[in-house]
């Protein structure tokens, strides 16, 4: 019979604070993302008011605005961390979470 492998982070190792186990679970997930490579940024797209707004100055500057609209749209764009595949992969519990405090 398999059994499943626990996920970091999913309930607190025996004997641990919460602050403990917050800490485990950031560090452990900050060294995944740091070698699998990680989505840093994530910025919003445009509200509807924005967009309303950037229509009406599209009309009223004859075209012109689209560019500005344009360049508004194109911030939404995701900001990606390389991968550092060279990068240590955590054990899960980590080894020593006493030394925390």
């Amino acid at each position: 019979m398999r059994t499943r492998t626990r996920v970091p982070g999913s309930s607190p190792e025996p004997g641990w604070t919460m602050a403990q186990h917050e800490a485990a679970t950031a560090a452990y997930w900050a060294a995944v993302h740091r070698r699998t490579g990680y989505t840093a940024t994530n910025r919003p797209g445009l509200t509807t008011s924005q967009n309303i707004f950037y229509l009406l100055l599209t009309v009223f500057t004859f075209g012109l605005g689209a560019i500005v609209w344009i360049a508004a749209a194109r911030r939404t764009d995701q900001t990606v961390t390389p991968a550092d595949p060279s990068a240590p992969m955590p054990v899960w519990p980590p080894p020593d979470p006493s030394a925390w405090g």
